[in-house]
């Protein structure tokens, strides 16, 4: 007999098990037995089966294909992000197709479009800055899913997942306080955007609590890049007199200010303090060595898959925002000797 004429008949029947059996096998149903399992798979193997799971998805009219969206790969936090969401799904038995959509409204339409168009069982996305939920209506298949990780959807029918980002940068800025800094920077991020707004709270109640006045503490925003952070920091230097400490947006952000601290003649970590947020893998390697707010991405995509496999089964239960509590990482780049 020819492989492309093998059916489950013919594993059942070299197995010695019923086609039903031989069905939920394949399908990896819990129904079955461990070592029946094993027992098909094996029949599977030598007769020269292999199980078209596409053509099953469609039979059932279900897929076991996890669309997932995210913002900027180039960011190395993103792509650490999404590394760990993929894991966390192929653990599960799904298949991740993964998109990248540069910040780009239109790129995540289209992207988001083609995943439900290709059958979808559900939606992972780590959304466009200022994406809402009447943005996401028109492409998604009813009853399709969708979680989002790191940034809230406005008006979002979804489950949401992120870092506690107020406790994390408050946590950050009280390490400066702490040295004696009195002299402070909010660097990078969007204004409006939800968290900026977070991150720059969690900033400002370090810094009201411990009493420091406000003519002390300078708020710069910019874009959420390397480039952008070195050119607003290089303008603020050439202003007067330095701050003692710059707590950034982001460690993209952190990056680019060590880079623009470096030209304006200051040396981080000696002459000024800086810290990140994400505590992505190049922080331990970067000169100096980058303080930053640890997010636990591995239990982030973790929350994140079991939300929206939790969902496929039951996809009535309440949304639910979660929260991972940070971690500060001190490193050389917040290490100073404050006498002023």
């Amino acid at each position: 007999m020819s492989q492309k004429n093998l059916t489950i008949s013919d594993v059942a029947k070299t197995a010695g098990v019923s086609k039903s059996t031989v069905s939920l096998a394949l399908q990896d149903s819990p129904k079955i037995k461990p070592e029946t399992r094993k027992k098909v798979m094996k029949a599977a193997k030598k007769i020269g089966y292999v199980y078209n799971r596409a053509a099953a998805n469609l039979r059932r009219r279900s897929s076991e294909m996890i669309g997932m969206v995210i913002n900027d790969l180039t960011n190395p936090f993103f792509a650490e992000l999404a590394v760990s969401l993929e894991r966390s799904f192929t653990d599960s038995g799904y298949v991740v197709m993964m998109a990248n959509t540069s910040e780009d409204t239109h790129q995540q339409d289209k992207v988001i479009r083609t995943f439900c168009e290709h059958g979808a069982a559900g939606i992972l996305i780590c959304p466009v800055f200022g994406t809402t939920q009447s943005d996401l209506d028109p492409h998604i298949s009813r009853g399709v899913p969708v979680v989002s990780v790191m940034r809230p959807i406005d008006g979002g029918e979804c489950d949401y997942i992120a870092p506690d980002n107020i406790n994390g940068t408050l946590a950050v800025t009280q390490h400066l306080l702490e040295q004696g800094m009195t002299r402070l920077v909010f660097l990078g991020g969007l204004p409006h955007t939800p968290v900026y707004q977070q991150r720059l709270n969690g900033f400002t109640a370090a810094v009201q609590k411990a009493g420091i006045k406000a003519e002390n503490i300078e708020v710069i925003p910019c874009a959420p890049t390397q480039e952008a952070a070195s050119i607003a920091i290089e303008k603020r230097i050439k202003q007067g007199e330095p701050p003692q400490g710059i707590v950034c947006y982001s460690d993209i952000v952190a990056f680019g200010a060590c880079f623009g601290l470096d030209r304006a003649g200051l040396k981080v970590g000696q002459n000024i303090a800086v810290t990140g947020f994400d505590d992505v893998m190049a922080c331990s390697a970067f000169s100096p060595p980058l303080t930053s707010v640890h997010v636990f991405t591995d239990q982030l995509a973790k929350l994140a898959a079991d939300s929206l496999m939790q969902r496929l089964k039951n996809t009535d239960r309440p949304f639910s925002n979660q929260s991972v509590l940070p971690k500060v990482i001190v490193r050389e780049s917040s290490r100073l000797a404050v006498e002023n």
